[in-house]
């Protein structure tokens, strides 16, 4: 009776965002809106937006616009227009988001959220293509996906999240398999030797598909720039800051130990230590290769500075209405475990090196991306997006150069910036909506009026029943059976 009443509430929340994309004409209308088209442009205020068939005909001062008469019309008067947001590292079908409740859960979530678009980065890549698939022929209304697959581990065993290699042999053939199955791009989590993230290096060049991920313990952020890595995720938990180190080869042969021998105590000295060993000279050249190479890297600052203040978490968060029930309790229960409190003290001292770190970085000129490893602890989809925003601000960004991050960069890191990231004629119609501007305060950026995705106008009706469509969902998700 349970797996029925699932049924039905997983289908009326997908009957709800089909309705929705079947309700929308063809020419839209956005008049005397402010737009801040990312492009590095002064906002340009009391503009008319003509969009058709899913991308933008044209942009008009409001005085000189002529309406179409079947149009639809909106008077967007004290409104600000932005491009559509881009998450671009989440886990949509993977550890904690099982595909079968996440597609009615987490699309719609990060819809309404303004997130016109995701890379996932480890998950059950059947799954993500099959969604990824319906978004783009117009029968699933939700954010572009961009996936992995899952990720290329050192050990562990085979999950849909997770493709483990022992060895350089099979780190190749994993990169041809991925490549076949029609992945995006290869995900490295961690890998057993040198040898074998050269492999996939080089496998990935040869295949003709970018790799990204983690920066495994014995890769320098230099080797790993300079053998192709498109995009280094995390800082932190990637080691990052050994390769400012003026004692990098010493500490990374003792993290490497400590990691073999499982000593998370080691782990935390080494991190320190390589923070107090921070080489100016050594930073220099680090930037110089990242740039020159086009290395972006994806900070992840929201979850860290979520998981080091669990004395901010709440055991009744309304956004836990949004994550199934006993995935719900793993996180209430983590907020009594003393280990839990622990990790937290070591991450609260860790992480104001990360927003150092990123301050360095994009003042180096480096690319960053805009990523919120969501479901993590009370990291809840969507929101966490914003609060990344808010945390690159905090570490030393312009809301006007976090907003271009989120938008732009993201577009001309996948190659699609002809067709994405700005708000141009000829542009798709991926955009959001807002009260405020997000140039006077970047946490405006919440406040959504409506979201344009596709070209369809979902009004402020339209987000709250794609919200209440994904908490029926998340509600109705049984515990998986033992």
């Amino acid at each position: 009776m349970r797996m029925y009443r699932l049924a039905i509430l997983l289908g009326a929340a997908l009957c709800c965002a089909q309705a929705i994309a079947a309700a929308a004409p063809n020419q839209l209308v956005l008049t005397h809106v402010t737009l801040i088209d990312a492009t590095g442009r002064s906002p340009q205020t009391d503009q008319t937006v003509l969009i058709e068939k899913g991308r933008i005909v044209s942009i008009v001062p409001a005085a000189s616009a002529k309406l179409p008469k079947n149009a639809r019309v909106v008077d967007a008067t004290g409104k600000t227009l932005i491009p559509g947001l881009w998450d671009m590292h989440v886990h949509l079908a993977g550890v904690n988001a099982d595909p079968s409740w996440s597609k009615q859960v987490l699309l719609p979530l990060l819809l309404a959220n303004g997130i016109v678009g995701v890379r996932d980065m480890g998950g059950d890549l059947e799954a993500l293509l099959a969604w990824k698939r319906d978004v783009e022929s117009g029968a699933l209304l939700a954010p572009h996906i961009i996936a992995a697959g899952p990720w290329l581990a050192g050990g562990g065993r085979k999950t849909p999240e997770q493709y483990p290699v022992k060895d350089a042999d099979e780190a190749r053939a994993a990169v041809r398999d991925l490549k076949l199955r029609g992945a995006d791009f290869i995900k490295i989590i961690s890998l057993p030797s040198k040898e074998a993230f050269f492999a996939v290096a080089d496998e990935s060049r040869k295949q003709h598909i970018s790799f990204v991920g983690h920066l495994p313990f014995q890769i320098s952020a230099i080797d790993a720039s300079n053998a192709g890595i498109r995009s280094i995720e995390h800082l932190l938990y990637s080691a990052f800051s050994l390769s400012f180190s003026s004692k990098e080869d010493d500490l990374r042969q003792r993290l490497i130990a400590a990691e073999q021998k499982g000593d998370s105590v080691a782990w935390e000295k080494i991190a320190h230590e390589s923070d107090a060993t921070y080489d100016t000279d050594k930073a220099a050249t680090l930037f110089l290769t990242l740039k020159k190479n086009g290395t972006w890297v994806t900070p992840t600052l929201n979850s860290l500075n979520t998981a080091s203040h669990p004395e901010e978490w709440s055991v009744d968060d309304p956004l836990l209405e949004f994550v199934p029930p006993a995935l719900a309790k793993q996180w209430r229960d983590s907020f009594h475990n003393d280990q839990m409190k622990q990790r937290a003290a070591w991450l609260a001292r860790q992480a104001s090196n990360d927003w150092k770190l990123t301050s360095e970085l994009h003042h180096a000129g480096i690319s960053l991306l805009v990523g919120s490893d969501s479901l993590d602890p009370f990291v809840f989809p969507g929101e966490s997006l914003h609060k990344e925003l808010v945390e690159m601000v905090r570490a030393g960004l312009t809301p006007a150069e976090v907003l271009q991050s989120a938008t732009r960069g993201a577009a001309q890191f996948l190659g699609r910036e002809r067709d994405l990231g700005t708000v141009e004629p000829g542009k798709a119609a991926d955009l959001v909506l807002l009260d405020a501007s997000p140039l006077e305060n970047i946490a405006n950026t919440q406040r959504i009026t409506a979201v344009v995705r596709d070209g369809k106008y979902l009004d402020r009706g339209d987000l709250d029943k794609l919200l209440a469509g994904a908490k029926s969902a998340a509600a109705a998700v049984s515990a998986p059976t033992k």
